[in-house]
C-alpha cells in the first residue's frame, strides 16, 4: 500500500511540474493555404470521394490514429489553436483543441475541411512533453471562388525592405468607431472583461473624450462612424443600449466639430441589424466611401502624392474596410489599426500606437497584423486566447510560413520574393525578440497544371532562402520543404480553388513535413 501511494505521489508531482512548464508555441502563417482547404468528405454527388479526408484514412492505415475506436475524430487537447487574424477571427475566439471538421471553408455547400495544422499539430503533440499551442494567421480571399489572398510584396511587407512614401506630415482622415465591444455584456472576470459588464454611457462619453482628443492633435479630418445595432441580450446579462451610445456620442461629436458618419442608420436602411448576429450589417462599404471621399476632398493641403486614411475600429470595420480599400485605390492610401480596437478601454490603451504614422509607412498592413496578433496572445491577453492559461509562461519555438500565391502572378512581386522573404524571417525574429528562431518555409505548388513562370520563381527564392550555402546566417535555423512531390492527379482529388485541388493526402504529407523539419531544427 505504501508503495502504491508513493507512486500516486509521485505521479501528481510530475503532472504539478508538467502543469508549470512555459507552452511551445508556434507561428503558422501565410495565406489562405494555412487555412482549412482540404475536404472531408466529397460534397459533389458527380464525384467520388477520391482525395477525401474519409478516403485517404480509409485507405491508409497510416492515418487510422486520426480516428476512435468508435468511428469518431480524435481531438487533441494537449494542442491548442489559435486564429489570430483579425478578420478571420474578427470576434477573438479563444483556442480550441485541434479536432477534425471544427472549421468549415467558404466555397459551394461551406462544407468542413481540414488544413496542414491537423496533422503538424498531432506531429507536434507525439513529439514534445509541454503543452503546445498553435497561433495561425491566414485569411481568404473575400470572394469565395477567387484564390492568392495576401502577398509578401505589400500585404506583409516587412521594414527592411523599405517602407512607403514620405513619412512626414501625419493623417488626413481618421475615420473611427468604438460601441460593440463596449454594449456587449461579459461576466466580471472573464477573458473579454475589461473590468465592465458594459461600459456605462458616462464612462463611454469621458473615454470617447479622451480618444478624440488624441486623435484631433494629428491636425487629420476625423470621421465617427456610429454604434450600429446590438441586440438587447438576456434578460439577466442585458447588452447596452446602442441609441444611448449614438445619442452621447453624437454630443461629443458636435462639440469636438467631427464628423457623423451613420452607420446605424445605414444598417437599418437595408433591413440589417436584426437578430443575435452583431455582425450582420449589410455592405457599409460605399456609405464609409462616400464619406471618407468628401472629407479627402475638403482637405486643403492633402498629403501627396495620395492622402492617407487611417481606419480605426472594431469588429464591425473588418467588414468593410477592405472593400472601402478597393474602392480609393489610387485616391488614397488606405490603413487600419492592428487587430480589433474592441471598446473604448482598449482605445485609451493603445490610442498612441495606433496613430503612430511611421509604424504603418514602414510595414504592410499584414505584417503589423501577424506581430500584433502573436504578441496580445503570448502577453496581455494570453488567458483570453488560451483556455486553461494560469501563467505559466510561454515558449515561441517556431515559425511556420506557408504563402506565396498572389506574388506568383506579379513579375514585380515574385522577382523580389527572395529580397522580402529574407527580410521577414529577420524583422520577425527582432519583434518576437527571438533572433535564432527556427523557421520553416513551405513551397506552394501546383496540381492542376504545370507551373507558370513567376509562380516558378516565387518557388525557387522559397528554395533559396533555405540553402545553408546562401543565406549562412540561416544555416541551422532555417530550411525548405518542396511540396512538388505532394501533390496529387486533379482525376484523384475532390476539387478546391486551392494549389492542391482540396486533396486531404496533400495536406497531411505537407504538414506531416512542416513538424518533422521544425522538429529537426529544434533538435540543433
Amino acid at each position: 500500500m505504501k508503495v502504491i501511494c508513493s507512486i500516486v505521489i509521485l505521479v501528481c508531482l510530475l503532472s504539478a511540474v508538467h502543469a508549470q512548464k512555459p507552452i511551445k508555441v508556434f507561428v503558422l502563417a501565410g495565406d489562405e493555404h494555412v487555412l482549412e482547404q482540404a475536404l472531408i468528405k466529397q460534397v459533389k454527388k458527380d464525384k467520388d470521394a477520391s482525395g477525401t479526408l474519409v478516403d485517404v484514412v480509409a485507405k491508409n492505415p497510416e492515418y487510422a490514429f486520426l480516428k476512435n475506436s468508435d468511428g469518431s475524430w480524435v481531438s487533441r487537447k494537449d494542442v491548442l489553436l489559435y486564429d489570430a487574424h483579425s478578420i478571420h477571427n474578427n470576434t477573438e475566439a479563444p483556442a480550441s483543441p485541434v479536432k477534425v471538421g471544427v472549421i468549415g471553408r467558404s466555397g459551394p455547400g461551406k462544407a468542413p475541411c481540414i488544413g496542414v495544422d491537423l496533422m503538424l499539430s498531432h506531429r507536434l503533440g507525439e513529439a514534445l512533453d509541454e503543452q503546445v499551442l498553435v497561433i495561425r494567421y491566414g485569411v481568404k480571399h473575400r470572394v469565395w471562388f477567387k484564390h492568392g489572398s495576401r502577398d509578401l510584396s505589400h500585404d506583409f511587407r516587412p521594414p527592411s525592405s523599405g517602407g512607403g512614401g514620405d513619412l512626414d506630415g501625419s493623417w488626413d482622415v481618421i475615420h473611427f468607431n468604438f460601441g460593440v465591444w463596449d454594449a456587449t455584456y461579459r461576466e466580471l472576470g472573464s477573458k473579454y472583461s475589461s473590468g465592465h459588464t458594459t461600459t456605462s454611457v458616462k464612462d463611454f462619453e469621458k473615454n470617447l473624450r479622451s480618444l478624440v482628443a488624441k486623435m484631433k492633435k494629428t491636425g487629420a479630418t476625423l470621421v465617427w462612424g456610429s454604434v450600429t445595432p446590438v441586440w438587447e441580450g438576456e434578460p439577466e446579462k442585458p447588452n447596452g443600449d446602442e441609441d444611448a451610445y449614438n445619442r452621447i456620442a453624437e454630443k461629443v461629436m458636435r462639440e469636438n466639430g467631427v464628423i457623423i458618419n451613420g452607420l446605424n442608420a445605414e444598417t437599418l436602411r437595408q433591413g440589417k441589424g436584426t437578430g443575435k448576429n452583431v455582425h450582420n450589417v449589410g455592405n457599409l462599404a460605399p456609405k464609409v466611401t462616400g464619406v471618407i471621399t468628401k472629407a479627402l476632398k475638403k482637405r486643403e493641403n492633402p498629403t501627396k502624392p495620395l492622402p492617407r486614411v487611417l481606419f480605426i475600429g472594431d469588429s464591425i470595420t473588418g467588414t468593410y474596410w477592405t472593400q472601402v480599400q478597393k474602392n480609393l485605390d489610387g485616391k488614397a492610401t488606405i490603413f487600419k489599426n492592428p487587430g480589433n480596437a474592441e471598446d473604448t478601454w482598449n482605445g485609451l490603451q493603445r490610442i498612441d500606437e495606433w496613430l503612430d504614422l511611421k509604424r504603418y509607412m514602414l510595414n504592410g498592413q499584414e505584417y503589423l497584423e501577424l506581430v500584433d496578433g502573436v504578441k496580445k496572445v503570448m502577453g496581455d491577453e494570453a488567458e483570453r486566447a488560451v483556455p486553461g492559461y494560469k501563467g505559466q509562461g510561454m515558449d515561441l519555438a517556431g515559425l511556420f510560413w506557408f504563402q506565396g500565391d498572389a506574388d506568383g502572378q506579379w513579375k514585380s512581386k515574385a522577382e523580389s520574393y527572395e529580397k522580402h522573404l529574407a527580410n521577414l524571417i529577420g524583422d520577425l525574429r527582432k519583434d518576437f525578440n527571438a533572433p535564432k528562431l527556427p523557421v520553416v518555409i513551405t513551397t506552394l505548388a501546383q496540381s492542376r497544371r504545370e507551373i507558370r513562370e513567376d509562380e516558378q520563381k516565387v518557388l525557387d527564392a522559397q528554395l533559396a532562402v533555405g540553402d545553408a550555402s546562401k543565406y549562412p546566417e540561416f544555416k541551422g535555423n532555417v530550411t525548405t520543404i518542396d511540396t512538388r512531390p505532394m501533390t496529387r492527379p486533379q482525376d484523384k482529388s475532390p476539387g478546391g480553388r486551392d494549389r492542391y485541388n482540396g486533396n486531404a493526402e496533400s495536406y497531411l504529407e505537407i504538414g506531416n513535413a512542416m513538424a518533422e523539419a521544425m522538429l529537426k531544427l529544434m533538435k540543433k
